[in-house]
């Protein structure tokens, strides 16, 4: 083997180990089965190609909806999720669950405070997102004739003092919201950002960053067997 080729054998399989090394704690394909809930569905995963490859085209929405998914408040139930939405979107299952590892017990606490922080601005900014207390406009109204004079003080709705206290509901709700719009935002930041750095290593690599090596197989004669 010339010592070009086998050099850059070398790489690759150097690149595989440290994937694999990255990867090593989420459901892969050949251990997918020992792991509780999504281990039921290994053998319908196995027989899905996209679910381990690396290509573009499996790697993006992968970045994405993995970023975005862990960002949600949906903690417990994401690696499931995870799988619902790599068959959804033939995206790469690995990469998906392994975001997913940004919110855990210890992180939950500041990554969800973060998030909402950030769609609790974008709320206060743009008006979009803020609950609505569909309580205060569902007053029966009164009928109005000449029997029943229209009583405007009792039917008209009060309007809330503006410096009055917020219902829960709607205290609820809202913050619901910033955790969602807040956790869509970043998560798109980040998916957008691993997306970039994929492209730049894909670049570098020659569009060779995991791509399997060939075996080598000399095409001269080796003569009749000994």
């Amino acid at each position: 083997m010339p010592p070009e080729e086998h050099a850059d054998r070398q790489e690759r399989h150097a690149r595989f180990r440290r994937l694999k090394q990255l990867l090593r704690f989420v459901p892969r394909r050949a251990v997918m089965h020992k792991y509780p809930i999504v281990g039921r569905f290994a053998e319908m995963a196995r027989k899905r190609a996209y679910l381990w490859s690396f290509k573009t085209p499996h790697m993006r929405p992968a970045f994405y909806a993995g970023a975005i998914l862990a960002l949600m408040p949906v903690l417990g139930v994401q690696i499931p999720l995870a799988l619902l939405l790599a068959l959804l979107l033939r995206a790469n299952f690995m990469v998906m669950a392994a975001l997913q590892f940004i919110t855990t017990p210890f992180t939950a606490a500041p990554v969800y405070y973060a998030t909402h922080q950030l769609g609790r601005t974008v709320i206060e900014v743009s008006g979009f997102g803020r609950s609505v207390d569909i309580v205060d406009h569902h007053e029966p109204m009164l009928p109005v004739g000449p029997k029943h004079p229209p009583r405007l003080e009792a039917a008209k709705v009060k309007p809330e003092p503006a410096n009055g206290p917020v219902p829960i509901g709607r205290r609820i709700g809202t913050a619901i919201n910033a955790l969602v719009i807040g956790g869509v935002i970043a998560g798109a930041l980040i998916g957008l950002l691993l997306d970039l750095l994929w492209r730049f290593a894909l670049e570098r690599s020659g569009g060779k960053l995991f791509r399997r090596p060939w075996h080598y197989r000399s095409t001269e004669p080796t003569g009749p067997p000994k």
